[in-house]
């Protein structure tokens, strides 16, 4: 040790343990920014990225995961080795999946698909169909549902599609239930009124509850419209809030 507090020898690299350090945060920037983004190939959208707000508790063994791989990773990899491709690739190593190329390879595109937007048939027939996604689910994400939505709006037409059609958004739910707002609410019943009575709804009743109680209600709006308050009255009770449309 020198004389005005000076330190000789084997001194800390401050230097060093900051370029580290950045290289980390940087990282740690790039990866958030892919989970958010989703991919995108030659400036056309593949798949939607996360919505910002599931993090704290949502992102827990889906997409984050200090007690080994992730659900989202353990599903990715036995999909590719044994249903994405014919044939079967067992060897597939899902982190080397190219976004360029192996889509158009994935042949289970065509088992489960049902992204048809042209929803004619089913309306001729007197269909009536709700859906419905947690805004904060990172297992499905709800642009699935929100694009899909506005798929068949296009096709259909704005005014066609609410008359058989409408997809309603809960904030803050993670993947069927849980998450940070209300997750308990019925859409049978307003489906089976709507169908045998005619009566589109306008709004879904939910609420939150915690250890038996009820600690918030609030009323799920279709979309694109967003629950707005009014201004007054208790934020955790659903008559301070009403089905606007988005600001």
């Amino acid at each position: 040790m020198q004389g005005n507090g000076g330190y000789a020898g084997n001194a800390p690299d401050a230097e060093g343990t900051l370029r580290t350090a950045m290289r980390a945060v940087t990282g740690q920037i790039e990866t958030l920014q892919a989970i958010y983004s989703g991919p995108v190939v030659d400036g056309r959208q593949l798949f939607p990225g996360q919505l910002v707000g599931a993090e704290a508790g949502g992102w827990t063994n889906w997409i984050v995961s200090d007690r080994g791989p992730t659900i989202g990773s353990r599903f990715s990899e036995n999909f590719f080795k044994y249903m994405a491709f014919t044939p079967d690739e067992p060897d597939f190593d899902w982190r080397t999946f190219d976004f360029a190329a192996d889509p158009a390879r994935a042949t289970s595109r065509h088992m489960p698909d049902a992204m048809d937007p042209d929803l004619s048939a089913f309306q001729t027939r007197g269909g009536k169909m709700i859906t419905h996604f947690g805004w904060a689910d990172t297992a499905l994400n709800p642009m699935m549902g929100v694009n899909y939505y506005e798929d068949v709006r296009t096709t259909m037409g704005a005014d066609a599609t609410n008359a058989f059609y409408r997809f309603f958004g809960v904030p803050g739910m993670f993947h069927c239930s849980g998450g940070l707002g209300t997750d308990q609410f019925d859409v049978m019943t307003p489906l089976v009124n709507w169908v045998e009575g005619g009566a589109a709804p306008d709004s879904i009743a939910a609420a939150r509850v915690e250890q038996g109680q009820v600690t918030r209600t609030r009323p799920l709006c279709p979309y694109p419209q967003v629950a707005r308050y009014s201004g007054s009255g208790s934020i955790d009770d659903a008559r301070s809030f009403a089905c606007a449309p988005p600001q």
